[in-house]
């Protein structure tokens, strides 16, 4: 039964927090939009030089998704620290842990999840073999999760500061899902085998998801010390 009760308390929050962003259409269309302005400019500006495109075409869908995914960190939690929703949460008698875990979820939901679909446009627009669409999109699956679980932690250490902090302790720690996330689309562009960088990237977010998650539940509990 606490299980149950427990599973409900998770439905809810994550239904909450979903019904709340696609009320506001700034809060998954900016990533998005920001995601496609990036991935459109970068072949105009560069001119009709497939090749070149193609070969620079990794490196420009990860830092586009990974510059789009922190557009909306610092919103993880503030809302609901301002309305004190957030105390609500840690005084009930359900694990901190869930809360985390879901709002990382909404997370990656309305950010990460439409990145993940405009990568096969962008992969199109950036001249991408057609072999390379699997593997793009499970390395990109793999780290904008981890990213949403990054972002968690660093909006938990900004809470009650300024919004550019969060993106700012986020950004070093991005940077060894980017480097593999640009060899995996190299290696398969090359026709290579990728799947070691493939498994690093999940043994992360294997580790990341209660890693990261507690490490957060953590940050927030600093701020009733």
């Amino acid at each position: 039964m606490k299980g149950h009760n427990t599973f409900n308390w998770f439905k809810l929050i994550l239904t909450r927090d979903l019904t709340i962003a696609f009320r506001r259409s700034s809060s998954y269309l900016t990533p998005l939009i920001f995601f496609l302005i990036v991935i459109t400019f970068f072949p105009l500006a560069l001119g009709p030089q497939e090749s070149l495109i193609s070969s620079l075409a990794p490196g420009v869908i990860w830092i586009s998704a990974l510059l789009s995914s922190l557009l909306a960190v610092e919103g993880i939690f503030s809302e609901d620290d301002r309305d004190g929703t957030l105390d609500q949460y840690f005084l009930s008698n359900e694990p901190p842990f869930l809360l985390v875990f879901s709002k990382v979820l909404c997370h990656w939901l309305i950010c990460g999840a439409p990145i993940l679909l405009a990568s096969i446009l962008g992969s199109f627009m950036l001249f991408l073999p057609n072999g390379v669409l699997v593997p793009l999109l499970m390395s990109l699956f793999l780290g904008t999760f981890f990213m949403s679980l990054l972002g968690a932690l660093g909006a938990a250490l900004s809470l009650g500061k300024s919004a550019i902090l969060s993106t700012i302790i986020v950004l070093p720690f991005s940077i060894p899902t980017l480097l593999m996330g640009t060899s995996i689309m190299t290696l398969a562009i090359n026709e290579q085998d990728y799947s070691g960088y493939l498994q690093i990237m999940g043994a992360m977010l294997a580790v990341g998801v209660p890693g990261l998650c507690i490490l957060t539940v953590e940050a927030i509990l600093l701020r009733y010390e």
